[in-house]
């Protein structure tokens, strides 16, 4: 976990430092659509797969606020976050530019209660409604609680506990 987390900070750091470009592009503006596909590391050392959709609205083309929805899940569990999402573009009128990212809300799926995810990452702008874009993130879940199952060599419940999703996520996104 550790390399590919230190990986993915290498790489944007690299595409930050060395293929920064000159080159202007139309500032966004208007209604921008969003679709995120990543990883979350557990900080108990467990991952899961994370899918996302922000929709909303970008004003003096550096600030983008919207809402959207998830679904973060793994062999055991699957969460639901519902959030209000805002973004921020350094550098809007270039090609390659630095991207901030954070998302307030709450969950609901095997358990339900806070949820938070900030993020820091690289834009890729093609176009003015069309931006590629990779990201490193801390996400927070409240803990719930784990399901109990039957052992039959012990005759007994066992309970897993709280379980706690929060982690450390890398992102890949496409905007439109």
């Amino acid at each position: 976990m550790k390399k590919v987390f230190l990986t993915t900070v290498v790489a944007l750091l690299s595409a930050v430092l060395g293929f920064a470009q000159e080159s202007e592009i139309r500032v966004p503006g208007g209604y921008q659509g969003f679709f995120e596909e990543g990883n979350l590391f557990h900080f108990d050392g467990e991952s899961s797969v994370n899918l996302s959709t922000t929709h909303g609205f970008y004003f003096g083309g550096k600030t983008f606020v919207g809402v959207g929805f998830g679904a973060e899940f793994n062999n055991d569990y699957i969460l639901v976050p519902f959030y209000t999402a805002v973004k921020y573009i350094a550098c809007n009128k270039k090609s390659v530019s630095p991207v901030f990212h954070v998302r307030l809300g709450s969950y609901l799926g095997h358990g339900q209660g806070a949820y938070a995810d900030g993020a820091v990452g690289v834009r890729f702008a093609t176009a003015k409604d069309f931006a590629l874009s990779i990201l490193v993130g801390a996400t927070y879940y409240d803990k719930f609680e784990g399901d109990d199952y039957w052992v039959p060599e012990t005759s007994s419940y066992v309970s897993e506990g709280d379980i706690d999703f929060s982690g450390l996520s890398v992102r890949f996104g496409i905007e439109w």
